[in-house]
């Protein structure tokens, strides 16, 4: 079953919400790329709404969509993408669609409107790949078949590293992130030259995907991604 664009556009604003399992509530949020220069007090009512809004979710979920999502997530997948992978019912799409409205709605209440006008700015000028649904599950299966690939090199020793790893370096983005993991491994010069090849290999696969005009929005994401860090 196919989802309608509305059903996708409320799914990906409440899988950005739900990047962690509702369990670890506890744990420090991701910053957010869009977000305006919030006050200490708008930050605090944010993180509760992000919290209220977990519980939600969690109260449409089945017990197994809820297994499935956190472990999808823990895998590496994005959230987008481990929402998607549920297989919402009909009601449940339609739930997650007023959830969606209320977050707009109380995120909104929350801004002045000095603070909603720079996050729209910033909206409109954020690249999108606008994926179709056969790209974004072909480009799914290459993130899962390349992490798969890289696994496979490394010694169990390392897997947990790597684990560990992604843990503390969370809020680092993109390659930037992947290389600081990588490179506290103490990788031989044979698995870096394997790990080497699987990347230019998954890259020709990114390329062979998309078209023209979506690999020059993915550079254009790159570099902006690339310059925040770098600040």
């Amino acid at each position: 079953m196919k989802f309608s664009q509305l059903s996708i556009l409320a799914i990906n604003t409440i899988a950005v919400i739900f990047l962690a399992p509702a369990i670890a509530f506890s744990q420090p949020e991701r910053p957010n790329r869009l977000q305006p220069n919030l006050t200490e007090a708008q930050k605090q009512q944010m993180q509760f709404l992000r919290a209220s809004t977990r519980t939600q979710i969690n109260a449409v979920l089945t017990p197994t969509q809820k297994t499935q999502l956190e472990s999808a997530i823990k895998s590496g997948t994005r959230p987008q993408a481990a929402m998607q992978a549920l297989n919402l019912s009909e009601d449940q799409k339609s739930k997650m669609r007023v959830i969606r409205e209320s977050i707009k709605t109380q995120r909104q209440a929350l801004l002045t409107p000095e603070q909603r006008q720079q996050l729209e700015k910033s909206r409109a000028n954020r690249p999108n790949l606008n994926l179709s649904e056969d790209q974004r599950q072909k480009m799914q299966a290459l993130r899962q078949n390349t992490r798969q690939k890289i696994s496979a090199i490394l010694t169990p020793e390392q897997k947990a590293q790597f684990d560990q790893a992604k843990g503390q370096n969370k809020n680092e983005q993109g390659k930037r992130r992947g290389d600081r993991n990588m490179a506290s491994l103490n990788l031989t010069d044979d698995q870096k030259a394997q790990i080497k090849t699987i990347r230019d290999a998954s890259k020709k696969e990114v390329q062979a995907i998309l078209t023209p005009t979506q690999l020059q929005e993915l550079q254009k994401m790159r570099e902006q991604r690339g310059n925040r860090q770098d600040k």
